[in-house]
């Protein structure tokens, strides 16, 4: 069951009322709660992150093993969010987290869902993971629930929850990490926004992360920073950074992770969830090109991965995903110098042939764009120009009408930087509420010609995110087409 924002206005907004007493003041202490960051951060803790769990994460784990009956215990659950999304389906979850008010917000949010088949608990950080083992024991859980929270973990703390959790796991259990950032991507898309920032040294970091345009990160490693440069760099630990197969390979003591890996996040809810872009592919193609015995679940800008315990004190020699059923998602080395620019030419090809044309915008008809949100629209003599004056910045089209079948749109643009762009859209077979989805693919400073294909069945009003940073845009041409009958 999703939260539908509209429909459940009055529930959500209960909700509200009840976490911001509880947790939710204080944990936005730092945030104009009217801005656009502050909203959102609302609305995550109230339903979003709930809804995300529920229609992605869900569906995910329990086509690898079936949630029915399980036991969970869930690390860092915080308010509850995820724990909450999984106790429908399992047979008792089991919360911990080392903040008493995000835990007191997780029984509340269980309680006024109904649910009576979770139990959380507040520990301090130094007994955390012992009071978990001590409760539970080794060898006795079907799952350990690891969601967004490695990246806010020290290294030493990091391999230290990883090796609990895998003692904790019966044989055949299963080790779940979702939503966490890869430390090899080139952006972070976690923080701070800002290209490689979780990449650079401590003392680098601390001078740098005054660029980002999230004002609750700069107040936090300010204030922390006042108090030492220790303090503030374990506050940027903290606020996320990201980890990689590196630490898995030590604290599992296993070289070759796919002969423990069950699912490695190209499945079909998490390629929605998180759709693949260039600089996935630009990683894959490093894992090709140097042959490293890496599965390519590493290579996602998001690490969502399933660790399955091998049944006896023997791991497995065969990789438990066969390498071939991810070669749909590949695009390797020869692919990246000759077949990616023929390819191109061959989509424009495709595109120039669908019939029907459902929209045009140029800069005749800008009119038609609708600025929802940090971006002011204007005409300018060849392009439309946008100008955002934030990292969330999204606009509308006009509304479709009737469903399409197959569809593409093609976007001409000039982005003032590196970037992703976002197409989100709703299908007319969801009767009942669902968060939008969407379509994301690498944008770069300059000119860019974009053709993404959208889904079957898409209705409704489309809504692009031209970038994530402020600046100018030069829009040149939106053109929808689609295939007839």
């Amino acid at each position: 069951m999703l939260l539908d924002p509209q429909k459940d206005a009055a529930f959500t907004a209960q909700m509200e009322a009840a976490f911001n007493e509880v947790f939710l003041n204080a944990h936005l202490s730092k945030l104009d709660r009217e801005s656009a960051e502050g909203r959102l951060a609302v609305e995550n803790a109230v339903f979003r992150r709930y809804n995300q769990a529920t229609q992605y994460a869900v569906p995910w784990v329990n086509r690898t093993t079936p949630l029915a009956g399980s036991q969970i215990v869930e690390i860092g659950c915080g308010s509850g969010s995820s724990t909450v999304a999984f106790a429908r389906l399992a047979g008792h979850v089991v919360g911990y987290d080392i903040d008493a008010a995000h835990v007191e917000g997780a029984r509340l949010r269980a309680q006024m869902l109904g649910l009576s088949n979770v139990t959380y608990h507040a520990v301090t950080p130094d007994q955390l993971l012992s009071q978990i083992c001590h409760r539970h024991g080794e060898n006795s859980v079907d799952i350990v629930l690891l969601y967004a929270v490695l990246e806010h973990c020290t290294s030493a703390e990091c391999l230290e929850t990883i090796q609990a959790s895998w003692k904790l796991l019966r044989p055949g259990g299963h080790l779940v990490v979702i939503e966490t950032p890869n430390r090899l991507t080139y952006m972070d898309v976690h923080t701070t926004f800002l290209p490689f920032f979780h990449l650079l040294p401590g003392p680098i970091a601390l001078r740098y992360y005054h660029r980002t345009q999230r004002q609750r990160i700069i107040k936090t490693l300010d204030e922390a920073i006042r108090i030492s440069e220790q303090a503030a760099e374990l506050e940027r630990i903290r606020l996320g950074t990201g980890i990689s197969f590196h630490d898995f390979q030590i604290a599992l003591d296993i070289e070759d992770l796919g002969a423990v890996l069950a699912a490695d996040g190209y499945e079909p809810e998490m390629q929605v969830w998180f759709p693949i872009t260039l600089e996935e592919r630009l990683l894959q193609t490093f894992f090709l090109a140097r042959d490293l015995r890496i599965p390519v679940g590493f290579a996602r800008f998001v690490l969502n991965l399933i660790f399955r315990k091998p049944d006896g004190a023997t791991v497995p020699v065969e990789p438990l995903i066969p390498f071939a059923s991810r070669t749909p998602f590949l695009t390797n080395y020869s692919d990246i110098c000759v077949k990616v620019p023929v390819q191109r030419e061959q989509r424009l090809q495709e595109f120039d042939r669908l019939e029907k044309i459902e929209l045009t915008v140029t800069q005749d008809n800008a009119n038609l764009l609708v600025g929802a949100h940090q971006v002011d629209i204007t005409s300018a003599d060849d392009h439309i120009r946008l100008h955002a004056h934030g990292n969330d910045p999204y606009l509308y089209l006009p509304s479709l009408g009737a469903s399409l079948q197959r569809s593409v749109l093609k976007i001409d643009i000039e982005a003032p930087s590196h970037s992703v762009l976002q197409v989100f859209y709703m299908l007319c077979d969801q009767s009942d509420y669902a968060e939008e989805q969407s379509v994301r693919t690498s944008i770069y400073r300059g000119h860019n010609t974009l053709l993404i294909e959208l889904p079957p069945g898409v209705t409704g009003r489309l809504r692009i995110d031209p970038g994530e940073v402020a600046g100018e845009y030069h829009l040149y041409q939106i053109e929808l087409r689609s295939a007839i009958g």
